[in-house]
């Protein structure tokens, strides 16, 4: 593929502040049309579950996805090379990605389960109180989501919250936000680490804040090193699909449920969780450009 074909000249000359203004502006935009859909969809949908679940829709892709492609389609000659739609994939690096987060689960869940002990001073108890408030929403939200325990609970739950959601969130983060940094001059570790702070800030978790931090900063790495946004989707929906599959198996007790704070399916030994964290480290150093890096593939211009 040739990336440095120009198929037509952006609409607007393209900056920082450009780029940034038109993806939050009509992220708050579509935001509102989503939600203004979302109260029609109160008279279409009687059960709580779907109802939520098909505002979900509307917001993944009205207010993640929209303004990643208005974003591209004005400041770039090609919204799909802008975005990497159309970059060049192998199956090596979705098996990079199945083989890297297997190796990492039990580090990651390790970082969650201390995250989610974290106590603030005594001086910050409203602030506390304030995160904990946060924290038992998200909860009441999740059980709800994740607490049908049918066939369809698992089928809409994968589509919805592994597929949709997953996609959606990194056309925005890494395709929308990330690359208005990348592509404006910001170095690229910066930019990573800005999307993946803000990716894991807004989603008002303070005792999941960090692992959401390592694992959108792992999103923003392989977006950057594949130029895919495929990649780096298929690594947010797989990972949130294992939550639903494995909150489904709890709920139909094919499995129990963990007795940690953080709710941990497995409980991991604390060696096994050291020999994760090691072992991620070696296949990161060793095998990174291995599986991610295609040995043809040109470097698109940002």
């Amino acid at each position: 593929m040739n990336y440095g074909q120009t198929s037509r000249q952006p609409l607007l000359a393209p900056s920082l502040q450009g780029k940034l203004t038109t993806l939050l502006l009509s992220f708050f935009v579509m935001l509102i049309t989503a939600g203004l859909l979302r109260s029609v969809c109160v008279h279409v949908f009687a059960d709580s579950r779907d109802l939520f679940l098909a505002g979900s829709v509307l917001q993944s892709l009205l207010a993640f996805v929209c303004p990643a492609f208005i974003t591209a389609l004005l400041y770039s000659d090609s919204a799909a090379r802008y975005v990497g739609c159309d970059a060049r994939t192998s199956f090596r690096q979705y098996a990079g990605v199945v083989i890297l987060m297997a190796i990492m689960t039990p580090a990651v869940d390790a970082v969650v389960e201390w995250n989610s002990s974290v106590s603030l001073p005594a001086s910050m108890n409203g602030l506390a109180d304030k995160f904990r408030e946060w924290e038992e929403t998200a909860t009441q939200t999740t059980t709800m989501v994740l607490g049908d325990s049918s066939v369809w609970g698992l089928i809409s739950g994968v589509i919805v919250v592994g597929c949709i959601t997953g996609f959606a969130e990194e056309m925005f983060f890494r395709a929308g936000l990330q690359k208005a940094l990348t592509s404006s001059g910001v170095r690229r570790d910066v930019a990573v680490c800005i999307a993946a702070f803000i990716f894991s800030a807004v989603h008002f978790q303070f005792y999941g804040f960090v692992p959401r931090f390592i694992l959108g900063a792992f999103f923003g790495y392989l977006y950057w090193y594949t130029g895919s946004i495929w990649v780096a989707s298929f690594a947010h929906a797989l990972n949130n699909s294992v939550v639903v599959v494995a909150a489904w198996l709890v709920n139909r007790g094919y499995i129990p449920a963990g007795e940690g704070n953080s709710d941990q399916i497995i409980e991991w030994s604390p060696y096994l969780c050291l020999a994760s964290a090691v072992i991620t480290v070696i296949f990161i150093a060793f095998f990174w450009k291995r599986f991610f890096i295609l040995k043809d593939y040109g470097k698109k211009s940002e």
